[in-house]
């Protein structure tokens, strides 16, 4: 249910190289949340106009979650500063969230960079079902950016967990659309996609498992700035395949069927006004 929950920081610890997981608690619980969902934080200061959106990386019990983020900035560094004890307003859940799969065994996790925060809620959703991890592909710039490994390695099968570093320093030597190519006879049974991270990233893996089985159907969790988060500005605003005018991200989304998103790599190139001028050759 939507609200706006006073919290108390519980803890705010670091995973890696910027990488942070703060765990908060609501004096007004229940905070129910489904993956896929994110929060607003209003950091306690005067400094900034807008609150920052997150996905919810866990729930615990009622009113604990834990936020995974990275300090790109002001605000993320003000809340890395964050001790135990300290009061946050976080608004939420807000948005709509992953459909679970139909059969866990046959769905794919793809993610990048802290967008590996909502697939990890859902593969720890999935492993209370017990029945078989879903194969969990993980993209980032280097081993220092690898913030969650124990925790991936807890809700999944060793072999089913894959990572991939641009610089080769841990896992395989690449990008994630490589490791899904040098992996992707371990694919053939997958039936369900689920991906988050930077969008060249989606629009690369999108168009990758497209091309590699066009029956799977694919879910991407967009990361777009949200200076409100609840629909009343236009900040968030995405094209699609499907309608003429674009989607607020926060509300309809920010989960998407990827064949509805008008993907990048899928817009007409803007052409050169001078090229096209009538006084050129």
């Amino acid at each position: 249910m939507l609200r706006d929950h006073p919290c108390h920081v519980l803890e705010n610890r670091p995973c890696g190289h910027h990488l942070w997981v703060l765990t908060v608690r609501s004096t007004h619980p229940p905070f129910d949340c489904q993956p896929g969902q994110f929060v607003m934080v209003d950091l306690p200061t005067r400094q900034f106009f807008f609150r920052r959106p997150f996905s919810v990386l866990a729930t615990h019990d009622p009113g604990t979650f834990d936020i995974y983020y990275k300090v790109v900035g002001k605000g993320t560094a003000m809340m890395a500063e964050l001790q135990p004890g300290d009061e946050v307003k976080i608004l939420g859940p807000l948005g709509v969230g992953f459909a679970p799969p139909k059969n866990p065994a046959q769905a794919l996790l793809v993610g990048g960079g802290i967008g590996i925060a909502p697939l990890y809620f859902l593969a720890k959703t999935l492993q209370q079902t017990d029945t078989p991890s879903p194969h969990c592909f993980y993209g980032v710039r280097s081993s220092h950016e690898v913030g969650l490994s124990k925790e991936l390695e807890a809700v999944t099968s060793e072999n089913r967990l894959h990572y991939a570093t641009d610089d080769g320093s841990y896992g395989f030597s690449g990008n994630v659309c490589q490791l899904l190519e040098a992996k992707k006879e371990a694919l053939r049974e997958v039936s369900e996609a689920y991906l988050c991270g930077p969008t060249v990233m989606m629009d690369a893996t999108y168009q990758w498992l497209n091309a590699f089985n066009p029956n799977i159907q694919v879910y991407a969790s967009l990361e777009e700035h949200m200076p409100c988060g609840t629909g009343a500005c236009t900040g968030c605003v995405i094209p699609r395949t499907d309608r003429f005018l674009p989607t607020k991200c926060c509300l309809e989304g920010p989960v998407f069927d990827a064949q509805t998103i008008l993907w990048p790599s899928m817009r007409p190139q803007a052409k050169d006004p001078e090229a096209s001028s009538s006084c050129c050759p």
